[in-house]
């Protein structure tokens, strides 16, 4: 971020200063983690959580004079440095909300129920392709919340030409609160399927919260809206002040033309724009397309469009291509699972080496749906060839009812390491998927560490 005075966090964050209060000491960087402001010149935000609460530290960070920290009102001691606000958390987007208004560059916002990511990753390789490396700021991992999002905001740099945002939700309003904080110039809902279902109890439910994301659209602004959505009129009927840029279908000016495994040949309104992905799954030639809509309406050329895609890699735990202690191929999709991105990964793995086998762990917040959910998994599962099917917990297991093949289940991690170290065929690829809460990501660490250790 750029240095910001005491007095200008006061100014932006609309909070009170202590009686003792350096105006002129400026930092460079605002953090809820007090462990980083050991080095000085750090904004700490105390956040009240369910198992710590951020106050507790706040002595411990202004002991260091140059380091200040935004807190409750009802925080009692008299320290110095303090900054005083209603609740810390709406503080924080306040002060992230008028200093991104500080910098008049074009922000995207990126949400949708899968992908979210993957289109943020893949507009940063184009971004950087076009504008340069060092001048796109996206958000780093998934830092896409209330607290996340506007730590991003509070990234931007003078250096910046473009910034990528990704928002997440799980509960409606949420989106709407966080995209008037980041103001964008383009946003888009990449698509619309049962995450976070656990708030909700239908997909319009969802596609009405996910469209709340061009609601802090301006008139110059602009909502890419996919028009072969179920949900784009409704999106488009919904008061968008915005300019419209539809995407998706033939009826549109963008869209995919043809696809096969190999490569995908896109229509646009600057012509044709043939790609050849790195990364595993057609889906992702949906999300690409996607990412060109963005691209394009930040004025990013087709050459800098079609580098910047095919150069993408992949992003950690997303179809990540990784080597096995016996030499099988693991498809590491563990970073987080829905109903959809799980038949999306089965697709994915269709023409890899065989036998495939397939560690399905327990989708959570699927609410009241969640059996049948984990139905259509074990479904999906037989009809896109897994020979052998692993799972974890109680509703992976439901899943497995209904797997014709060979399966078993297991209760912890670590008893699925010990059977695939025994019983894994060495030509099989293993695709690995399930919750973030299920801790898959420490399976497929072990299967492909213990390759160097055995």
């Amino acid at each position: 971020m750029n240095q910001l005075t005491g007095e200008e966090l006061i100014k932006l964050s609309g909070g009170i200063a202590a009686n003792q209060f350096n105006f002129t000491q400026s930092v460079t960087k605002v953090t809820l983690d007090s462990r980083k402001t050991a080095l000085g010149k750090c904004l700490f935000v105390a956040i009240r959580g369910e198992n710590n609460d951020g106050h507790d530290y706040v002595r411990q960070v202004v002991s260091n004079p140059t380091n200040f920290a935004l807190v409750a009102l009802d925080f009692s001691e008299d320290l110095p440095n303090l900054i005083r606000v209603a609740d810390t958390t709406l503080g924080l987007g306040s002060l992230a909300a008028n200093y991104r208004q500080l910098f008049d560059i074009p922000v995207v916002a990126i949400t949708g129920s899968n992908g979210k990511t993957t289109v943020k990753e893949m507009l940063r390789s184009v971004c950087q392709s076009y504008f340069g490396v060092d001048q796109v700021l996206a958000t780093g991992g998934n830092l896409n919340n209330h607290w996340g999002m506007p730590l991003t905001l509070l990234e931007l740099e003078t250096k910046h030409s473009v910034a990528i945002i990704e928002i997440g939700m799980n509960h409606s309003g949420e989106l709407n609160y966080l995209t008037h904080l980041a103001k964008p110039t383009v946003a888009v809902v990449n698509n619309v399927m049962f995450a976070h279902a656990g708030h909700f109890t239908s997909l319009a439910e969802i596609a009405a919260a996910k469209g709340e994301i061009y609601h802090g659209l301006d008139a110059t602004g602009v909502a890419c809206v996919d028009s072969s959505s179920q949900f784009s009129q409704k999106w488009l009927c919904n008061d968008i002040k915005s300019k419209i840029f539809s995407y998706g279908s033939p009826a549109t000016q963008c869209f995919i033309k043809t696809l096969s495994a190999e490569h995908a040949l896109y229509q646009t309104p600057e012509g044709e724009l043939m790609v050849q992905l790195k990364v595993l799954g057609a889906h992702n030639y949906y999300n690409a397309l996607t990412v060109i809509a963005l691209a394009l309406n930040l004025g990013c050329s087709l050459a800098a469009i079609k580098l910047g895609l095919e150069n993408y890699a992949g992003y950690k735990g997303r179809l990540e291509r990784k080597s096995a202690f016996n030499g099988a191929l693991i498809i590491d999709d563990t970073y987080n699972a829905n109903p959809d991105s799980v038949k999306a990964a089965l697709a994915a793995i269709q023409n890899l080496p065989q036998p495939h086998w397939f560690i399905f762990a327990d989708l959570k917040e699927l609410g009241e749906h969640e059996l049948e959910f984990h139905r259509e998994i074990g479904e999906a599962a037989n009809l896109s060839g897994v020979e052998h099917l692993i799972t974890v917990g109680k509703l992976a297991k439901h899943a497995a009812q209904f797997f014709t093949g060979d399966k078993i289940n297991f209760e912890n991690n670590a008893d699925v390491v010990k059977y695939c170290l025994s019983c894994l065929p060495p030509k099989a690829t293993l695709l690995i998927k399930g919750s973030n809460s299920m801790n898959l990501a420490e399976v497929a660490s072990q299967l492909t560490a213990l390759k160097t250790t055995l």
